[in-house]
């Protein structure tokens, strides 16, 4: 088994600043921030990805945009002025799985503590796409945000073991 500790490096923040800069860009602007998060992307493809990881990145966006379509499908989500889910949120998928190895990395070593950051952390960002009405709840926000912590608890552990059996190599990165 590979080792999988990690270590808060510069990288690791460029990827966390990059990712909520994305985040924030893509739930308030929309389609029209793809290009921006496209650049942001490939320079992490570029300057900060591992061997194999742009597999991990495309199994777990695959993984989350039909999680999300699925959900959309079921009218659990239901996204303004589209019938399907929306292209940045495909393209939010994509930057987000490029954060597993990174500025997530430090969950790589607990099985629990991805349990919870998924199951508090996930839904909460979900919570705050509808409060910025880009996507509408059709449950409860309690209900909605308990179904997404049951989902999301057990996926990020998912994840994690994915980025595990993908046998990303690790970077050394020197300050």
């Amino acid at each position: 088994m590979k080792n999988l500790s990690y270590r808060l490096s510069k990288w690791s923040i460029v990827n966390l600043v990059g990712f909520n800069i994305t985040w924030l860009g893509l739930i308030f602007f929309g389609n029209s921030f793809i290009p921006f998060a496209a650049t942001l992307f490939i320079f992490h493809l570029y300057f900060q990805a591992e061997k194999n990881e742009l597999v991990l990145i495309l199994l777990v966006a695959t993984i989350g945009v039909l999680l999300d379509s699925t959900l959309e499908y079921n009218s659990i989500f239901v996204f303004p002025k589209t019938e399907y889910i929306p292209l940045w949120l495909i393209t939010l998928w994509f930057c987000f799985a490029a954060t597993i190895r990174h500025s997530l990395g430090f969950l790589a070593q607990s099985k629990i503590l991805q349990l919870l950051v998924g199951g508090i952390a996930a839904p909460l960002s979900y919570l705050a796409g509808a409060k910025f009405s880009v996507v509408h709840l059709t449950l409860s926000t309690g209900l909605s945000y308990l179904l997404l912590a049951c989902i999301w608890g057990p996926l990020l552990v998912v994840i994690f073991l994915m980025s595990e059996r993908v046998g990303i190599e690790e970077k050394c990165y020197a300050e």
